[in-house]
């Protein structure tokens, strides 16, 4: 992950301004969709949009059984109003991160783009993605949390459940806030 100089600790400020907004302490489980609602991003599962079309509905099918793995959630806008949708077949703490990842990047400004290049495929601007993503860890789990669960020895399993995201969320941000040195001394 590549970020600019001063990203971590400016994304570290805001997810605590951002869940201070909210009424959360960096301890606090953040609830995506209370979030949205408080910035006023309206956010959609994809099964309930309502797919007619069987030219629309069967791709949309695939994305949701063998090729979940394609797509997790975007941000749809039309001038300065943005639509978050997600892909609701996946787990629980996948979803949060994917719509707070999405929401990331309407707190950090960043500038709507196409998805995809003229031949059909896939547009990625990875500085965006990353800030997007570091930003998405830091409002689930603020440093602060971080440290407490690995000063507490804390299982991933235990602290997934309390900040409703992955366990792989959980140990990245222990071991991007050095969290994981406490489990050297």
């Amino acid at each position: 992950m590549t970020l600019r100089r001063g990203f971590k600790a400016d994304a570290e400020r805001l997810s605590l301004e951002v869940r201070a907004e909210v009424g959360l302490g960096p301890l606090s489980r953040l609830d995506p969709l209370r979030l949205a609602e408080h910035l006023e991003i309206p956010v959609l599962a994809m099964s309930s949009l309502g797919v007619q079309d069987p030219k629309v509905a069967e791709p949309v099918a695939v994305l949701q059984t063998s090729e979940q793995a394609a797509f997790s959630a975007l941000t749809v806008m039309r001038g300065t109003a943005r639509v978050v949708v997600y892909n609701d077949v996946h787990s629980a703490g996948r979803i949060a991160n994917s719509i707070t990842h999405e929401i990331s990047h309407g707190l950090l400004l960043h500038p709507a783009s196409p998805a995809l290049d003229h031949r059909g495929c896939r547009l990625w601007d990875t500085e965006i993605e990353d800030e997007a993503t570091f930003l998405a860890g830091a409002l689930l789990v603020p440093a602060k949390a971080a440290w407490g669960i690995a000063k507490q020895r804390k299982p991933l399993t235990v602290a997934a459940d309390e900040y409703g995201c992955s366990e792989e969320l959980i140990r990245w941000r222990i071991n991007v806030t050095g969290a994981n040195r406490l489990s050297l001394v």
